[in-house]
């Protein structure tokens, strides 16, 4: 179970960002699995450089910022046993489309953009730094089957030999799973950006088959319960 005070402290400093973004990193940090998963399983390592593809309103830098804070000052009586330390990223570069989203991020980690950047701009066309991790959390179903590989063809050339995609999406044969899942997604953008462009979803078996012919190397890890049961995180690194 995640702590409430990490979550608290992760969370704190969307305050700044008005109520919406609090209330919405709340929940978020503590319904999704996907957070919790990254700091149990050690996915991200220290001093990594972080792309974060569809980054929102910096949930993912605020997770990890508040993270190792947290157990730098709460490790020996609160942090969860099992889980390693949480790492310390050298940078971070998001990019998000969203220009509320953005601002909202900008706002809240403003104490540490001297190494945490977020961008507001496409995924399709905007450039790519060098990345040991790549994370793109429920973010290509927005683009259309091209636009997807294209990205995707894009991170594989970004990645450093020995680097890491956490790239998590939905299976669109999971039947009423699938459906509640892109129902979420849907109410989610609307929610945030006001857009209502359609999704475009794969198979867990196409999503492998496209990753294979890019060639990453891939563990398939199923990503959590009712509105998470369709989701899959894969975790993909360049395949030698």
């Amino acid at each position: 179970m995640v702590p409430t005070a990490l979550i608290e402290t992760a969370s704190r400093p969307y305050r700044a960002a008005g109520r919406f973004a609090w209330h919405f990193a709340s929940a978020k940090l503590r319904h999704d699995p996907f957070f919790a998963h990254i700091l149990a399983h050690g996915l991200i390592p220290d001093g990594a450089r972080i792309l974060d593809l569809g980054s929102g309103q910096g949930l993912l830098a605020a997770w990890l910022i508040g993270a190792h804070a947290w157990h730098r000052d709460s490790a020996e009586r609160a942090w969860p046993a099992r889980w390693p330390a949480p790492p310390a990223p050298r940078s971070l570069h998001g990019i998000d489309l969203t220009r509320r989203d953005v601002d909202r991020a900008r706002i809240a980690l403003k104490e540490h953009e001297a190494r945490i950047r977020f961008v507001c701009d496409d995924i399709r066309v905007a450039p790519f730094p060098q990345a040991d991790v790549v994370v793109a959390c429920d973010v290509l179903h927005y683009v259309d089957a091209d636009a997807q590989e294209a990205v995707l063809r894009r991170v594989r050339s970004s990645l450093a030999p020995d680097g890491v995609l956490l790239l998590r999406v939905s299976d669109c044969t999971a039947g009423w799973r699938a459906a509640l899942d892109r129902a979420v997604d849907f109410g989610v953008q609307v929610a945030r950006s006001g857009r209502t462009s359609g999704l475009t979803c794969r198979s867990e078996s196409q999503w492998l088959a496209l990753l294979d012919a890019l060639r990453f190397r891939v563990t398939r890890v199923p990503m959590g319960r009712g509105s998470h049961e369709a989701n899959r995180l894969l975790i993909a690194r360049p395949a030698r």
